[in-house]
């Protein structure tokens, strides 16, 4: 077995690997297949912040009946640290190296202190805000301008590594051993920059501050007016990536330090609908419902018992959407509607609180891929 170790890999660590990551071992798998009983594991690599810098830490099998000294390796150094990140690790390297185990007859690793962060997970979470073709990390790098010197695919590296085995002359299993180990190597230090994806949780869940909002005319798909408010936010972290989304009702665009949030305003009458429809009565005339307390001043000719699709108030104004209740009262175009409204308020505009709740709100939607139509 071979131990490769190098030292500060990246001299400057990006910002948002801070202290959190003082104690993350960061751990890619290279293996024959992807299944753990069948196939063979040949390569870990790892990597961990040490004295500031990154390094990294691989082992490699020259032989594949050196698993089992692999897989030893990795418990003695995962003994010194709390966190575990990977790439698609849930679904393939943690539950494949469990399987090598169960094979090789060795001890399952005590894990039930540490805590597991899979990089893969944490980008598909943001699928309906980045829109990517697939969440391969590649694809991912890509996207976020980070760039690597490996271009080898997976498929590519077995037999590279199959080559490696069979190779007697030292010189050829050197030159054969090197896009193994820079393959590795590059899934750990680009696990390391895809962690500017925790940028984008910060501001997810709030970390933003509203500098000014705006409302202005705007013309629809069906070529229409309408007016819409505009809320420009500055960032606490800048994003590593621009984005731009929109689910049919809110729209985001965001990049570095600033995020755009629109919506269309509504200008017209709404329902609002009594919960206990029972205690009330339907004035036809009026097309409105009032409290029975009420209605027994009106003459039976001209009320009737409400249903809970007319037990209602009207309210005309201006209005924002909203896929659940956060402001109330909640006001509908129709019974069971599948989105509501509350009303463009003096006092809603300038509730600092209330203003972020809502945009925590579109872009909870946005993230989720929660369609207003």
């Amino acid at each position: 077995m071979k131990n490769i170790k190098k030292n500060n890999i990246l001299p400057k660590l990006p910002d948002s690997c801070n202290h959190h990551f003082d104690h993350a071992l960061f751990l890619d798998l290279e293996t024959t297949g992807f299944s753990g009983t069948r196939n063979r594991l040949y390569l870990i690599g790892t990597a961990y912040i040490e004295n500031g810098a990154l390094s990294t830490e691989q082992f490699f099998a020259d032989s594949l009946q050196e698993e089992p000294q692999l897989i030893a390796a990795l418990d003695q150094l995962a003994k010194r640290f709390d966190t575990i990140v990977t790439f698609h690790g849930s679904r393939f390297d943690l539950p494949f190296l469990e399987k090598c185990r169960n094979r090789l007859q060795l001890a399952s690793a005590d894990s039930g202190s540490k805590h597991f962060i899979d990089l893969y997970e944490l980008a598909r979470s943001y699928r309906h805000i980045f829109g990517l073709e697939n969440y391969k990390q590649k694809t991912l790098e890509q996207f976020l301008g980070i760039s690597r010197k490996d271009r080898c695919s997976g498929g590519e590296l077995v037999e590279i590594y199959q080559s490696y085995i069979k190779q007697s002359n030292k010189q050829e299993q050197e030159q054969l051993l090197a896009p193994l180990l820079l393959h590795n190597a590059d899934d750990l230090t680009g696990m390391v920059r895809l962690l500017s994806l925790f940028d984008f949780d910060l501001f997810f869940q709030g970390g933003f501050t509203q500098k000014e909002h705006s409302v202005s005319d705007y013309r629809k798909l069906d070529g229409s007016c309408g007016k819409e408010l505009s809320i420009i936010c500055r960032l606490d972290s800048p994003l590593p990536a621009s984005v731009s989304c929109n689910n049919g009702c809110f729209y985001l665009h965001a990049a570095k330090e600033q995020a755009v949030l629109r919506v269309p305003l509504l200008e017209g009458t709404l329902k609002y609908f009594y919960p206990n429809y029972q205690d009330y009565y339907y004035l036809i005339e009026e097309d409105t419902a009032v409290h029975k307390s009420v209605a027994a001043y009106v003459e039976a000719a001209h009320r009737r018992k409400a249903k809970a699709a007319e037990c209602f108030s009207k309210k005309t104004g201006v209005f924002l959407p909203q896929y659940k209740e956060i402001v109330t009262p909640a006001l509908y175009t129709e019974y069971k509607a599948p989105v509501s409204y509350f009303e463009w308020t003096e006092r809603f505009e300038q509730d600092e609180a209330l203003f972020k709740q809502f945009c925590l709100h579109m872009l909870t939607a946005l993230k989720n891929g929660i369609s207003l139509l």
